[in-house]
């Protein structure tokens, strides 16, 4: 006959073998569900408010202030589209993406993020905000801002309960350049 602790551990071996099984099954169904879109997508955006900082937590260095950037905005999404049974939460982002201030041929480009929230409860999947001030300052390596050129997009990351994170992203079709610094 068996000992007590081999059955035990054989009984232990069998359920985690189910369980493991029962996640790789729910991850692959959650990849083969196609994601849905964001809908009543609407934004408008004001000019950025450009500001000089002289402290390092806005990247200046001694005596040489940083230019800043804040934002004010009108967003509207509908996310319900893109929650399903196994959505645990999704971080929506609003961030502006500056061109490449040195012209390389890389395309390299600048996201910062301005605004973010996670959303949490299935039934208010909606985001609805006028006159939202963003809520991060932004600021760039380059040490001014002024006379560049950017735009925003809307990211978004979907958190499932299991399984691998997705990432999506909509172009919010809105263009603006930086004004001249406000002292």
């Amino acid at each position: 006959m068996h000992s007590l602790a081999q059955r035990v551990s054989t009984l232990s071996s069998i359920v985690t073998t189910i369980c493991f099984a029962a996640i790789a099954l729910v991850s692959i169904m959650t990849l083969a569900i196609p994601q849905g879109s964001v809908n009543s997508l609407r934004f408008r955006s004001s000019k950025p408010i450009v500001t000089l900082k002289n402290t390092r937590n806005y990247g200046a260095t001694k005596n040489t202030p940083k230019e800043n950037a804040r934002f004010k905005f009108d967003i509207v999404a509908d996310f319900s589209d893109l929650v399903d049974w196994n959505t645990k939460q999704i971080f929506t982002y609003v961030y502006v993406e500056l061109d490449d201030v040195f012209g390389s041929d890389d395309n390299k480009s600048n996201k910062l993020v301005v605004w973010d929230k996670i959303l949490t409860e299935k039934d208010k999947m909606y985001i609805n905000y006028k006159n939202l001030k963003s809520k991060y300052s932004i600021w760039d390596y380059d040490p001014e801002l002024h006379g560049r050129t950017g735009h925003f997009k809307l990211g978004y990351n979907i958190q499932p309960y299991v399984g691998p994170l997705s990432f999506g992203e909509v172009d919010l079709n809105n263009t603006f350049t930086f004004p001249a610094t406000k002292v």
